[in-house]
């Protein structure tokens, strides 16, 4: 290994060449913005190819980007997860393509979100000699909706063309409308049969052929008029306001069939800049900051100044109860008020974890008290009622699934930065339903 010191990029603005830009990979917007935040963290040694281009990163800023700050370690956990299983395909325009796992390895451990890229990717983002496009990060993390931000950079790429005193400055840009669902996110990737295909397939690579093997799941707003309206124009406003690019489109149509999409591409002045200069503060103020536990953010403080030693309880074991509430605070206050009231318990810390895990409600007559091993008719008939209670929502779940608009709704929650598998584990059946209910009604959907 070389002796240079390992040196930490650090800038407001990322690269990446054009080649991985036009990929076809899947992702939420949590997963896209996690990931170019993440592409300004890597630590690298320049001189030894075999050093990891891995990212360390830190609450401080991401809790001020892209995640609720109350749920930050949530969402990272649930992210760890699901970042690793994504396939992406890099084409080098000669009919060659590449697939290969994107992030091989993420871990979030002791409060720190380490991602471990593909190697094979360093260089088409480390001292790259073709073509390639710079993002400001600023920009791609106030996106609110990943098509918006995999729009911005697949167009930004062809910026560059324009010239003022040509067609108003305008760039046009085409794309197949299968490859580009592919680019966007809105075709499945990850799909086993796709890759096979694909091998298959050799230096000859057919996006519609591929698009036409996904499962009917997998194949997000097949109908143009569906596209135009829930993905692209609202990318398109989005665009406008928030970044240096405008556009316009229009579908080109093949026969009976809606076949490419064109784009015309313009220089803009960014509506919000105020806004986006605010992002590269926070970016700036924050590099390198030093992780933060829940115990030192002003959300939680409060709970680790009226429990720790109560009853034994450590700072350490807070942490923990909170990891086992998805860090709702008012859940673990709950459960150790809850345990105050039992006439003796065994394992206090295991008690708690039990409570919070398994949601118990009411009293429980524990081991040592007068009724030992039993437990009251009120708690019966409540733990009764919870499970009829499951029952019903794991139906009427199993039947939202079922519905013609499920699957726009999943583009909505995946817009939003979360997988349906994250929303799943994160959230009970019954909030998932109430999101449903809202979003039909026209009420936002808040996690």
């Amino acid at each position: 290994m070389s002796s240079r010191d390992n040196e930490p990029i650090q800038n407001l603005s990322l690269a990446k060449s054009n080649e991985m830009i036009s990929a076809k990979y899947k992702s939420t917007l949590l997963e896209s913005q996690v990931m170019a935040i993440a592409l300004t963290r890597i630590e690298v040694n320049a001189n030894d190819m075999n050093y990891p281009l891995e990212a360390k990163l830190y609450p401080g800023e991401l809790r001020s980007l892209v995640s609720d700050p109350v749920h930050i370690y949530r969402d990272l956990a649930a992210l760890a997860k699901s970042i690793t299983g994504h396939t992406m395909f890099i084409e080098d325009g000669k009919g060659n393509f590449r697939a290969m796992a994107m992030v091989p390895t993420a871990e979030y451990q002791d409060g720190v979100f380490t991602i471990k890229f593909n190697n094979d990717l360093r260089d088409h983002i480390l001292g790259m000699n073709g073509d390639f496009t710079t993002l400001e990060l600023s920009v791609l993390t106030e996106f609110t909706r990943n098509s918006s931000f995999r729009i911005y950079e697949i167009l930004k790429k062809d910026l560059y063309k324009s010239k003022p005193d040509v067609n108003g400055g305008r760039v046009d840009v085409e794309y197949r409308l299968s490859e580009f669902r592919f680019m966007i996110g809105l075709a499945n990737s990850d799909d086993q049969g796709v890759k096979n295909e694909m091998a298959r397939m050799g230096k000859n690579i057919d996006w519609d052929v591929l698009y036409q093997k996904l499962d009917k799941k997998d194949r997000k707003y097949e109908k143009w008029y569906d596209l135009a309206k829930y993905v692209i124009r609202p990318a398109q406003e989005e665009l406008e306001k928030k970044s240096n690019i405008r556009f316009e489109f229009e579908g080109q149509r093949n026969g009976h069939k809606m076949d490419k999409i064109l784009f015309h591409l313009y220089p803009n002045e960014i509506q919000n800049a105020e806004v986006i200069i605010e992002k590269k503060k926070i970016l700036d103020e924050n590099e390198n900051k030093q992780l933060k536990m829940p115990r030192d953010l002003p959300d939680y403080a409060g709970l680790y100044d009226a429990y720790v030693g109560h009853n034994g309880l450590t700072a350490e074991d807070i942490d923990l109860l909170l990891n086992k509430a998805e860090y709702k605070r008012d859940v673990v206050e709950s459960a150790i008020r809850l345990a105050d009231e039992q006439a003796y318990i065994r394992n206090y810390m295991g008690w708690l974890i039990k409570c919070i895990t398994e949601g118990y409600k009411v009293v429980e007559v524990v081991e040592g008290s007068a009724g030992r091993a039993t437990v009251t008719r009120e708690l019966q008939a409540q733990l009764e009622e919870d499970r009829a209670a499951g029952v019903i929502q794991k139906r009427a779940w199993e039947k939202i699934q079922t519905r013609e608009n499920f699957l726009e709704f999943v583009q909505v929650v995946e817009e939003k930065g979360l997988s349906m598998e994250s929303l799943e584990a994160i959230y009970p059946l019954e909030e998932i339903i109430q999101m449903y209910t809202d979003w039909v009604v026209g009420r936002e959907i808040e996690f």
